[in-house]
């Protein structure tokens, strides 16, 4: 990442990031539970969903080279939900989900217009598109706190769950290791492939 591209990485995060948490707070209300809508976080305000330890850690990030933040978890209210493990998984899934929708207009335009990457345009319409496919990617890995984790929590037999609920104890310092060691990247290289496919970009 260039430097005069930190500015747009951010102002791209808390858009991206924003629509990430909506979507988690809409599916969770679509199910029953309105503990996010209660708590003002059903909404694209990027201030509602806005940590700002998360935000000064993208900025610090970002001017290293390598972006990376988080904004507030949605709060869910697990006994609100109709079927909390089948309606828990609909809603981590949604985050990702989420991102690559928001990816599809801009990538729309690069298919109609290749060029517009050459026009001073062309770097806003690639830092959304690249970051959308980077949170999708990122948030469906299945390690706690990530999205991924709470899907295949969704699709394990109930037996196997709390044995699963164990390991995530340790997802915090896992994703720590991953990053320091570069293998988060490579984690995820396959998946943004996988995403820019199914995007008509790859």
């Amino acid at each position: 990442m260039e430097f005069k591209d930190v500015p747009l990485w951010i102002i791209a995060f808390l858009i991206s990031g924003s629509w990430h948490e909506y979507a988690h707070a809409y599916m969770a209300f679509r199910f029953g539970d309105d503990t996010a809508a209660r708590m003002g976080r059903l909404t694209l305000n990027p201030i509602a969903h806005i940590d700002p330890t998360g935000l000064i850690f993208l900025i610090i990030m970002s001017l290293s080279g390598f972006g990376i933040g988080w904004m507030k978890p949605v709060p869910i209210n697990f006994y609100n939900l109709r079927n909390p493990r089948r309606d828990g998984l609909f809603i981590a899934l949604m985050g990702p989900v989420s991102n690559i929708i928001l990816a599809v207009p801009f990538a729309i335009i690069i298919k109609l217009n290749p060029h517009i990457l050459q026009m001073p345009m062309g770097r806003l319409v690639e830092v959304f598109l690249m970051l959308n496919v980077l949170l999708a990617a990122f948030n469906i890995i299945p390690i706690y706190p990530l999205d991924g984790s709470h899907v295949v929590e969704g699709l394990l037999p109930e037996k196997m769950v709390e044995g699963w609920q164990k390991i995530q104890r340790y997802g915090f310092i896992i994703l720590i290791i991953l990053l320091f060691t570069g293998m988060l990247g490579v984690i995820m290289m396959p998946i943004q492939i996988f995403i820019l496919t199914i995007l008509g970009l790859h």
